[in-house]
């Protein structure tokens, strides 16, 4: 695999940290090949060490779940190489406060101005403690936390962020490395869940503080792709059910707007030192506002579960389609000619970001179309899962014959217990050297001279134990201080066991040699007791015997003579006895030193060797479950390429042959003779020192040594010393699968059938991404010389989705990715964002308050619209105010007030929108809710239908409007002239009469007459080429008495139409406005009139307006 352009991921909660892991550890597999070494270059990398043009960044508020990551677990060389590239955000929680009622407390008191617009009163709070175990599933909390860390600065949470964007501002060496060349943007991917409390609370910061640190940074090009995990990827035991939907519902709303406002940006008039940002910001404490640049996010990526996949399947999808984003070349296009170098940055810019739609409005009207959805399909041999297997029968089944070989003597078990004292630094110990008693210079002849010197060398010998008392006193403490017992046993693993050397240490029971049978810690025992008396030596010094003459008193004694060496022998074995005593004494008198470090090594290599046999005890019943787990049945999306013997136990046991082989030994050679070929002693060593850390980590040192050695064998299966290989690579299979002979003589036929048989059922029924958008799908491949042919085969094998736009991409990789991509979508084209709305829209509703709405969002709990903005307000209701301008709206019941009204795009079409308006107290119109109505129709009514409509409406003007306009309905006329003044005045009136009480409930009704209509009213026509009029308000003006419009007495649309039943039928007649709203139409110039509309209700009870058609 290659890297083209640098890559930040940002995992966000429980779920961002699994997807990051999954991506690891796919890009190490890829990148640092089977045993992690392709990237070491001679040493300047650790072995698995990511290259610093790709970077990690995790942050949670349970540090627990990420400290549980495999990037976080690794120890020893393992973890300095994660480092480099995996960060964790630790300082993510206040360290001052415990519960979330603590938090917005201070947040009230210290951060009010950047914190009052969103977050909720006090009443009804909810209480989350403790803050580490998670935000309580609630985002408000999470965000509240997240601030409340801030409150003195921005350096704890981007800390690691700041770490990770400058190694890739160093990373071009490395990149080039990798394949790529020069840093021209970075592609950033922020994962998260919107089903809980954690990355639903905290993503929105997160991606505004990403993109402000690397403007800081100055990194060009910079492209931020936020994958989104929707609720349908957990079950309600997991996190799922109704809170998190209504989690996703204002997560999915902020996110969309965000969205919306990258792509289309408001253009500044002012150029030179004007810095270019979106109009959403966010204020930080000590920061200030932030804002990302325009275009930094222009989709998201938003990934819901079919039926026919599983969550877990579903995150490996995600990582497929990461990896293939940014593991293909930009400058590859299958022919489709040039490009300018300055479009994209990196292929994932250029195959996500090209939709056009991004800029326009919604059919709807209600935001843009900035939204996509993705599923990825893979088809690998799970290299990973099967060396792992392998490796962990290999170490048990040679556990088991190691243990064998330890458990039978040998005569050299008693030297190497002698080697371990002298390893350990006591050899002296082991000899017990007593001081030399000089012989006589001369021999002495006679008895009284042989008597003397027997009594003179009694007395050295009694001089020297008294010497040997004192250096015993002064050399055995150096002699405990440097007992390193450790070193010995780390010193002799390699050339044996850890079981062969637990028996030497602790001892075999039963051995034909005492020493052997007592052992190293034994033996040590045997030197703190007084050492065994022999039986002709008594505890006081020899007495001196009587020397006599030879040969019957003839000849003088010598001291060659028999009984003089017996006097000698027993004073030898005296002093050599009493000199083992006082070694034992002193030795004895240590023991508070050299006691702990023999216990210490007696334990870690017990507990060595117990972690060991525990492995070979359990291994049984997990390679059983590992092999279930590889064969199930129900793994969709992401699917495996295994052996095709469906046994396992037949695949280890040609791996073993294999490895026999490639090393050299001899065919009889077991699993204990390769497994000793396979470790060093470097590795038995690094193994014994994890088990300070763990017993279990002990065995994974070893298991990984082999795992990798697995691995290495897998990547020779093209070797010319084997037939075939043992796992083809993917590009072998495709090749051979394309009609390639050379390449299917090396494939056993049965991987062939398979790899046919995953290939086309790799894309199963219902395996498509959500939402109505454009689909396009993404091929990578492995590359080879015959790309063209591997393209032609997939294209006709892969069961692709019909009407969808095909791009192959072959690339250095050992997989088959499909990535099937929607875009160009607005909220309401994904049918999951539709249901979580609708059950907001439904809790919102009902106002029940153990749903903690107010909680369960970013921005503002006072935002009670489901999705539009103001600007989508201000368009629908311009659209709106045009098809009642050409009379295509009649109403239900009276027409200051409404209780439905109806749509028609035109005369005569019998497709209607029918909504239904709110009443509100008193005499306040419910035309304050049409705007309401519509959208809960238009985001929640499923149906392409519903959507066409939409559409069509959304491109509503008035009739006429380029060349002569018609003059506007009645209906729209008694509008402007009459319910919108008189509302304005009754809001007044109101507001002066209740004070403060109505403020509240009285602001979005204001919003409606006071601020939206008057704007949608200010509007300029759009899509209509040169109208008459720039606005509505302009073209009324026209049509006003003494204007430029046609006659007053105009034809009305629809006047000569028959009443449809059931509709204005016994409307009541409008009362006279207001004196305080007498004004007419809200002007931008000066007054005038307007048409005349009847003051008295028509015959029959229904006004023109209401006759515009016939109902279907």
């Amino acid at each position: 695999m290659k890297i083209y352009q640098p890559m930040l991921f940002v995992g966000l909660g429980g779920t961002g940290g699994r997807i990051g892991s999954e991506l690891e550890r796919g890009l190490r597999r890829e990148l640092c090949g089977p045993d992690g070494t392709d990237l070491v270059d001679g040493g300047r990398r650790l072995p698995f060490q990511l290259p610093d043009c790709l970077q990690f960044v995790y942050a949670d508020f349970s540090e627990a779940e990420l400290l549980g990551q495999p990037q976080f677990r690794a120890r020893g060389a393992e973890s300095a190489a994660y480092a480099r590239t995996s960060r964790m955000v630790r300082d993510l929680l206040p360290t001052d406060c415990d519960s979330s009622p603590e938090v917005t407390r201070m947040l009230r008191i210290a951060l009010h101005e950047e914190t009052r617009h969103w977050l909720p009163p006090q009443a009804r709070q909810p209480r989350v403690a403790p803050l580490s175990s998670g935000a309580g599933q609630l985002p408000t909390v999470g965000r509240a936390a997240l601030f409340a860390t801030m409150r003195s600065g921005l350096a704890p949470v981007v800390r690691q962020l700041r770490e990770a964007i400058g190694a890739i501002g160093g990373s071009a060496g490395d990149l080039q490395r990798v394949g790529g060349g020069r840093i021209r943007g970075c592609d950033v991917f922020v994962a998260f869940s919107v089903a809980g409390g954690t990355g639903a609370g905290i993503f929105y910061d997160f991606i505004h503080l990403i993109g402000d640190e690397f403007r800081k940074s100055r990194v060009p090009g910079v492209k931020i792709y936020p994958l989104v995990v929707m609720p349908s990827a957990f079950p309600p035991e997991a996190g799922g059910g109704r809170e998190a939907e209504l989690n996703a519902a204002r997560s999915l709303v902020d996110l969309s707007r965000l969205v919306d406002d990258q792509n289309v940006p408001d253009a500044l008039d002012e150029v030179g030192d004007v810095e270019q940002r979106g109009r959403i910001s966010v204020h930080y404490p000590g920061e200030g506002v932030v804002a990302l640049r325009p275009s930094t996010v222009q989709t998201a990526f938003l990934f819901s579960k079919p039926a026919v996949i599983g969550t877990e399947d579903l995150r490996r999808s995600i990582t497929a389609m990461v990896m293939s984003l940014i593991g293909t070349e930009l400058g590859e296009d299958n022919g489709a000619g040039g490009r300018a170098d300055d479009d994209y940055q990196s292929f994932a810019a250029s195959f996500v970001n090209k939709s056009v739609e991004r800029s326009t409005p919604a059919r709807t009207g209600i935001g843009y179309r900035g939204m996509s959805t993705s599923l990825a399909a893979s088809l690998t041999v799970p290299v990973d899962d099967l060396a792992e297997i392998v490796a962990a029968r290999l170490l048990a089944q040679a556990v088991r014959g190691l243990g064998d070989k330890a458990r039978r003597t040998t005569p050299e078990d008693g030297r190497l217990v002698q080697e371990l004292f002298n390893r350990s630094g006591i050899g002296r110990l082991w000899s017990r050297d007593a001081r030399d008693v000089p012989a006589p210079g001369q021999l002495p002849k006679g008895g009284k001279a042989i008597t003397q010197e027997l009594r003179n060398r009694l007395g050295d010998m009694e001089h020297a134990l008294r010497r040997l008392e004192a250096d015993l006193a002064r050399e055995v403490p150096r002699i405990t201080a440097d007992f390193k017992p450790g070193t010995a046993v780390r010193e002799l693993l390699g050339a044996l066991s850890p079981f062969r050397i637990e028996g030497i240490l602790n001892g075999m029971p039963g051995h034909a040699d005492r020493v052997a049978a007592a052992g190293f810690t034994g033996m040590l025992e045997n030197r703190r007791n007084d050492p065994e008396r022999p039986g002709d030596v008594q505890t006081s010094a020899p007495v001196i015997p009587h020397v006599k003459r030879g040969a019957g008193g003839l000849v003088p004694a010598r001291w060659s003579d028999p009984d003089v060496q017996d006097a000698l022998a027993r004073q030898e074995a005296w002093y050599q006895w009493r000199a083992r005593t006082l070694w034992h004494r002193a030795w004895q008198a240590g023991e508070a030193q050299w006691r702990p470090p023999l216990r210490r090594v007696q334990h870690q290599l017990g507990e060595f060797a117990k972690a060991l046999r525990a492995h070979e005890q359990s291994e049984g019943k997990l390679f059983t479950d590992r092999r279930r787990e590889l064969y199930r049945d129900d793994r969709t999306g992401i699917s495996y390429l295994l052996p095709p013997q469906n046994n396992l136990r037949a695949f280890y046991d040609d791996v073993l042959d294999r490895l026999v082989q490639s090393e050299g030994l001899p065919e009889s050679t077991d699993a204990a003779g390769l497994l000793e070929r396979l470790i060093g002693p470097d590795e038995w060593r690094g193994a014994l020192d994890a088990v300070v850390r763990s017993p279990g980590a002990a065995v994974k040192e070893i298991k990984q040594v082999v795992e990798r050695r697995v691995k290495k064998l897998f990547g020779e299966a093209d070797d010319d010393r084997f037939a075939r290989p043992l796992l083809p690579s993917m590009e072998l299979l495709l090749r051979a699968a394309a009609g390639d002979e050379a390449a299917e003589s090396k494939v056993d036929p049965r991987w062939l059938e398979q790899f046919r048989a995953a290939l086309a059922g790799l894309l199963p029924v219902g395996f498509s991404p959500d939402g109505g958008g454009p689909l396009k799908i993404l091929i990578v491949h492995p590359a080879s010389q015959a790309d063209g042919r591997a393209a032609d085969y997939l294209r006709q094998e892969l069961n692709l989705p019909p009407r969808a736009t095909q791009e192959y991409r072959a690339v250095d990789t050992d997989s088959l990715t499909v990535v099937l991509f929607r875009s160009g979508m607005n909220l309401t084209d994904v049918s999951e964002v539709r249901s979580v709305l609708s059950l907001w829209a439904d809790a919102r509703d009902s106002g029940g308050q153990e749903d903690f709405l107010h909680w369960r969002q970013r921005l503002g709990h006072q935002d009670d619209w489901l999705v539009a903005t103001a600007e989508d307000r201000r368009r629908i209701l311009h659209r709106l105010l045009c098809a009642m301008w050409n009379g295509h709206i009649r109403i239900g019941g009276p027409a200051d007030s409404p209780h439905q009204v109806r749509i028609r795009l035109q005369e005569g079409e019998s497709a209607t929108m029918t909504l239904r308006l709110e009443e509100f107290d008193g005499a306040l119109s419910s035309w304050a809710g049409l705007l309401r109505a519509y959208e809960r129709w238009a985001l929640l009514d499923e149906g392409q239908i519903i959507e066409e409509f939409c559409g069509r409406l959304m491109q509503a003007v008035p009739k006429g409007l380029t060349t002569t306009p018609a003059a506007p309905s009645p209906l729209f006329v008694h509008f402007v002239e009459k319910v919108a003044p008189r509302q304005r005045a009754l809001l007044d009136q109101l507001a002066a009469e209740y004070g403060e009480e109505y403020t509240e409930w009285l602001a979005p009704l204001r919003d409606f007459w006071e601020v939206t209509y008057p704007a949608a009213l200010d509007l300029r026509f759009a899509g209509a080429g040169h109208p008459v009029r720039p606005t509505l308000r302009a073209l009324f003006e026209r049509h006003a008495p003494g204007g430029a419009g046609p006659a007053a007495g105009a034809r009305r649309p629809g006047a000569d139409r028959d009443p449809e039943p059931g509709w204005g039928e016994g409307g009541p007649e409008p009362e006279p406005a207001p004196a305080s709203a007498s004004e007419s139409a809200p002007k931008s110039g000066s007054g005038g009139g307007s048409p005349q509309r009847p003051e008295s209700e028509p015959e029959g009870g229904r006004y023109p307006w209401d006759l515009d058609g016939e109902d279907v």
